[in-house]
């Protein structure tokens, strides 16, 4: 069961040169630096809107690997109208519930992708290998949520595993967060496509 922290304190993000230095395998979804969203490129048109951020990162990923049908997305074009559109569906925060929010951006841009639970550590590992990004949600208190997206897997020899991170607020892709089961987590999201009629 996920865990709510009460008091707020730090989300406990990393970056890569305060990582442990031991031994370890690391699978991840590249992506240029350049095209990471974060909250400060559009804090003039929204507030407390790192979902629609992180739905920004997700279809640049997607949009990338062309494994899903993203035609209607034209991410790679003018950003700001694209989050324009996306704040318009997504809206300002706190998202909690941000599930029905990507089915309507996808049915938006005629997309036949869906976001469904991801249950864990399984899942991220699958999505991460068809580079595939995951949606999700972390708390630092009971006023701190936060939307990230995961775009890795570092797994120590010692069971150590850290999610590679895009927090919504850098353009870094060196950012972490270390796994502790269920409790790092309030809600993930994973991509698949939905079958077809």
């Amino acid at each position: 069961m996920f865990k709510i922290r009460l008091k707020n304190g730090s989300y406990g993000f990393i970056y890569s040169e305060a990582m442990p230095t031991d031994e370890y395998t690391e699978k991840a979804i590249k992506i240029d630096p350049g095209q990471i969203a974060i909250t400060m490129d559009y804090s003039e048109y929204a507030e407390n809107h790192c979902a629609c951020v992180c739905a920004m990162n997700i279809l640049t990923i997607l949009k990338k690997d062309n494994a899903f049908d993203l035609k209607g997305c034209e991410v790679e074009k003018d950003r700001d109208t694209l989050f324009k559109k996306l704040h318009g569906i997504v809206k300002n925060g706190p998202v909690v519930f941000f599930k029905p929010k990507l089915k309507k951006i996808f049915k938006s841009i005629g997309s036949n992708v869906r976001y469904k639970k991801a249950k864990g550590l399984e899942d991220f590992e699958q999505c991460i290998a068809e580079n595939k990004p995951v949606a999700m949600m972390v708390n630092a208190g009971i006023t701190k949520w936060h939307w990230i997206t995961v775009i890795g897997i570092r797994k120590y020899k010692d069971g150590a595993i850290y999610l590679n991170i895009l927090d919504g607020w850098n353009k870094r892709t060196d950012r972490y967060l270390k796994y502790n089961g269920r409790e790092t987590y309030i809600r993930a999201l994973k991509p698949e496509l939905k079958p077809s009629p």
